[in-house]
């Protein structure tokens, strides 16, 4: 009887202790359909993972982590963006007081030396006193970028620093001292050029003298130039290119054209050193150099484009014959100012509205005579040009025009006509013929 009494309370406290198992066992947690396979109880199988969470973990730890800054590393990159950035406004704005104030007080030695290269950059007498205060003050950083600014100004207020550091042991400065000797034109730097800057071991120094030399316009130095341009070291060759563009003379031009033909490495550099001169014996060699290379097609988009550069579009002449007078008057029979060589080139002024047959060679040529502008034959004369009047039988125009991509360039767009997108009005049909004018 007791026994069959504690079955009758165990019984149902066996089946309420199954129902709560559900909730407490993992075991009796289990779906019937999940009874069929146990392993996969507490499985983190990668068929349940999102595959793109691991890619990204990964990245993660791929990517290097940005340093953290202390204060003082952070306050010292804004001081230095910040100065560098009121050097560049200055030097675009042209304010002196700046330059000299960042130059001379600034905290960070890379800001003062932005403000020396810039104040070179200027190229303006101001920035003399500044830069050699900055020599006398500031360390070698410094000391070097003002000395580069003071060669791009070349002042003879400079020559004292340039001397002491042609002797510096900074080669840096040594260069610069070279370099900036050459632009103040003094006698004396010159022969400091000569005695020791071309006998110098150090290759740039030996460059820095040939550009120095180059703003003298001894005509003793054009040897010297040419002797470099025929050298086997390529940057001796282009110093030389240089130097020759410089001079700025008419032997110095002919010499750059005549160069053209065998240096074919140094074309294009001469062709840019002919361009930058901007005076007429570089345009007349330009206009030889096309002549003698008409048959380029490449040569003779690349010196016309150059010619446009320098505004020297028109219509120019080559002579064609020797001893072809060039006339006071454009009539037979005027003074001759002197005799013109064949090859040379001259720009095209205006054609005279008269023709006049004259004999040539046994026939008879009715022809114009054309106003040309053409180089002075003396090296000593007071001006590059002349103008005279030359017979058109003997010589050949050809006219320079802008490349075609400048030409589009300058063409206005063309307005739209507004009836372009409208259809054509018709009248409309009259379905029973009648006349609509009765």
């Amino acid at each position: 009887m007791f026994a069959l009494l504690n079955f009758r309370f165990l019984f149902p406290g066996l089946l309420l202790i199954a129902s709560f198992g559900v909730w407490f066992s993992p075991i009796f947690a289990q779906t019937p359909e999940d009874t069929n396979n146990t392993s996969d109880v507490g499985n983190n199988s990668s068929e349940t993972e999102d595959p793109s969470s691991s890619d990204e973990q990964e990245t993660d730890k791929k990517k290097p982590k940005k340093p953290v800054l202390d204060p003082e590393s952070k306050r010292y990159n804004d001081l230095l963006k910040a100065g560098l950035l009121k050097v560049f406004e200055g030097e675009a704005t042209y304010n002196y007081p700046r330059l000299k104030q960042y130059g001379l007080t600034h905290p960070i030695p890379r800001v003062r030396a932005a403000a020396a290269l810039a104040l070179g950059r200027l190229k303006s007498p101001t920035g003399v006193d500044i830069l050699h205060k900055m020599i006398d003050r500031d360390g070698e950083w410094v000391r070097q970028a003002a000395y580069k600014g003071l060669a791009d100004i070349g002042s003879r207020r400079s020559l004292d620093y340039f001397y002491i550091g042609a002797k510096s042991s900074d080669r840096e400065i040594r260069v610069a001292s070279f370099r900036g000797m050459g632009k103040t034109l003094d006698p004396g730097a010159r022969e400091v050029l000569l005695k020791k800057g071309l006998k110098s071991d150090d290759k740039e120094i030996v460059k820095a003298t040939l550009l120095g030399l180059g703003y003298y316009q001894v005509p003793e130095d054009l040897r010297i130039f040419i002797d470099y341009l025929n050298s086997e070291d390529e940057e001796f060759q282009k110093a030389a290119v240089e130097a020759l563009g410089r001079h700025k003379t008419r032997t110095s031009m002919k010499i750059l054209e005549d160069s053209f033909k065998d240096k074919t490495n140094l074309r294009n550099q001469i062709l840019d050193t002919l361009t930058e001169q901007k005076n007429s014996f570089a345009i007349f060699a330009l206009l030889r150099i096309l002549n003698a290379n008409a048959e380029s097609e490449n040569i003779v988009n690349e010196i016309s484009a150059r010619l446009y550069k320098l505004k020297a579009v028109g219509k120019y002449m080559t002579i064609v014959s020797d001893n072809t007078p060039l006339l006071r008057e454009p009539y037979v029979g005027a003074p001759k100012i002197r005799d013109l060589e064949a090859g040379e080139v001259g720009k095209v002024i205006n054609k005279h509205s008269v023709a006049y047959i004259i004999p040539i060679e046994g026939q008879r040529i009715e022809d114009f005579y054309y106003k040309v502008l053409v180089n002075t034959k003396y090296k000593d004369a007071f001006t590059e040009t002349v103008q005279g009047w030359v017979f058109g039988k003997y010589i050949q125009i050809r006219t320079i025009s802008m490349p075609k991509e400048e030409k589009e360039k300058k063409k206005k767009p063309k307005k739209p006509s507004i009836l372009d997108d409208m259809e054509t009005s018709e009248p409309a049909p009259n379905p029973q013929g009648e006349n609509p004018n009765p």
